[in-house]
């Protein structure tokens, strides 16, 4: 009952995250294949006030949640963060906030070591 839940929160939070954003130039997408793709969520970007439906229409977040939601089952939402303190500070905000999206904990991963330091990377894994 509680999985069932869950999942409709997840579908119901893609709904509405995709009708409810725009692009924005400052939200980086690189696809490197149809079945994997790198989003890249900029410092400028996340510096914006935030709220739920704010950090759900950021097309980095909503296109990653999108990917963990159409992968195979087993699949793990990595979210890459910039090393030191302010990195790790910023990747468990970003990791707190999608948990109470409705996103299971146990389907993301943070690891250090983004390629550049003013950018977080989430891929599926």
């Amino acid at each position: 009952m509680l999985m069932k839940y869950c999942w409709s929160l997840l579908l119901l939070f893609v709904a509405v995250s995709s009708q409810a954003a725009e692009s924005d130039p400052s939200a980086t997408f690189i696809a490197s294949s149809p079945s994997t793709s790198l989003q890249s969520l900029s410092a400028e970007l996340w510096a914006r006030p935030r709220s739920g439906a704010s950090v759900a229409a950021m097309p980095p977040v909503r296109e990653s949640v999108r990917a963990l939601l159409s992968a195979k089952p087993g699949a793990t939402l990595v979210i890459r963060y910039p090393g030191g303190e302010e990195g790790s500070l910023w990747a468990e905000e970003l990791y707190v906030w999608l948990i109470s999206l409705g996103i299971d904990a146990d389907l993301m991963d943070l690891r250090p070591g983004s390629t550049e330091p003013d950018q977080i990377e989430m891929y599926i894994e």
